[in-house]
């Protein structure tokens, strides 16, 4: 799991013109099954040691800074590398998963609703939806669930684990009522399919994969054409893809209004050739204080 943008809940200046980075914040990235793990880590450390790169950074790659600086200045290498790139990401063993959430929208929904001191920070909200889909997928299979995250800082690794001890112990926490649909697992389920949380960096080879999938499963807010992402659709990577569960997949939260406006020309994951419906436009359950 690592994270995309920034985590706190926005000013009123950020609106549709900000960059994708301020509009969105999500957690997400990989699941994978534990048997595929070493060989998928394999692959990066062969990918990184064939293109001379220490370690595969998305922001390095797609700004072509350091050991990425040739994307800039060799055509022929930039077009090799990419393909190579993809046929490492587009592996049938990765699952992609993020809950992405609108700064604004949020902002919106529960600034006045919930005073400072009892709305959710935006961490826990995409944490737990992320988990407990991640969770549900796990259960599916018969499996338990790992969480592995990127290390950011102490009190925001304190935080994440917070988060995980308390699914496990009391289940979600959002309103009962408006979010009955989703199904949410309990504490006691979540206590059985819940194994360990813990942090770690970039030199691990499944966060680096985090990173590359959890930018386009959020950038695409913002409109613009991303191919990362079509490709996924294309290869029914994502979650939605996995669970016979509507719910168990990428969640799209408050993105109402003017801020959901790009889901209109994307057509949903779960019938990638036909229908129009946008990606998880389904209401965002409730957080209570």
């Amino acid at each position: 799991m690592d994270d995309f943008g920034t985590r706190t809940t926005c000013s009123g200046s950020t609106n549709l013109s900000s960059p994708a980075h301020e509009l969105s914040f999500a957690l997400g990235g990989v699941v994978v099954a534990s048997e595929d793990i070493a060989a998928l880590a394999e692959s990066v450390r062969e990918f990184c040691a064939r293109w001379g790169v220490p370690a595969l950074h998305g922001n390095k790659i797609r700004s072509a800074k350091g050991k990425f600086g040739f994307l800039k200045t060799d055509e022929a290498k930039r077009e090799r590398f990419f393909s190579d790139l993809e046929e490492l990401v587009l592996d049938e063993r990765l699952i992609a998963h993020a809950c992405v959430i609108c700064r604004p929208g949020y902002r919106r929904r529960y600034h006045e609703k919930y005073p400072v001191g009892t709305r959710w920070a935006l961490s826990k909200t995409a944490f737990d939806i992320a988990v407990e889909r991640a969770a549900k997928l796990a259960m599916c299979a018969g499996r338990q669930l790992d969480v592995v995250y990127e290390r950011v800082g102490e009190k925001e690794d304190r935080l994440l684990e917070s988060y995980f001890s308390d699914l496990k112990s009391k289940g979600m926490a959002f309103d009962a009522q408006s979010s009955k649909q989703y199904a949410p697992l309990t504490g006691a389920q979540f206590n059985d399919h819940l194994n360990v949380i813990w942090p770690d960096g970039k030199g691990n080879r499944l966060l680096q994969l985090a990173d590359l999938f959890v930018h386009p499963l959020s950038h695409i807010t913002c409109g613009k054409p991303n191919r990362a992402y079509n490709r996924l659709v294309e290869r029914r990577m994502l979650i939605d893809f996995k669970h016979k569960d509507d719910s168990v997949s990428v969640k799209y939260s408050c993105f109402d209004g003017e801020y959901g406006a790009w889901k209109a020309f994307h057509k949903h994951t779960r019938d990638p050739e036909g229908s129009p419906e946008a990606v998880g436009v389904k209401p965002n359950p409730v957080a209570k204080p």
